[in-house]
């Protein structure tokens, strides 16, 4: 094989090991009806997404118990990215892209807001992904 062919399958070989690293939950915060997934290395295409979440949805409730049902039952999931953990809400506007859990009792409790999917089941059992 020439020079060029050996890079362009070396580069093929990383970004299909990037692809393939298993999807980290890294915490979960709970309230009524709403739970927020905090993960890493989470697919990016929006099949692979709900693939994921079909696949892992029994893991899902048994390891972390999401989702959290309403009494009428209807639930929300919201995947969030990680990236750099958690962050101090300064209360600045430039803060405005966190989101912040009341369910941890220190002030290093935001993130910043990096939305990769919603799932959603209404009270009829219809059950979207955005």
């Amino acid at each position: 094989m020439t020079k060029c062919k050996w890079i362009a399958l070396t580069v093929l070989i990383a970004w299909a090991v990037w692809l393939l690293q298993p999807v980290k939950v890294m915490a979960v915060h709970k309230e009524e009806g709403i739970a927020t997934v905090l993960v890493e290395n989470f697919p990016r295409w929006h099949w692979w997404q709900k693939a994921w979440f079909k696949s892992h949805q029994r893991e899902l409730q048994e390891r972390y118990g999401i989702p959290v049902v309403n009494k009428d039952g209807s639930w929300s999931i919201f995947f969030m990215g990680w990236q750099d953990g958690y962050r101090k809400d300064s209360l600045y506007d430039q803060d405005s892209d966190l989101l912040c859990f009341d369910d941890m009792n220190t002030d290093v409790n935001c993130i910043r807001k990096e939305p990769l999917l919603w799932v959603s089941k209404n009270a009829y059992g219809v059950v979207n992904y955005r």
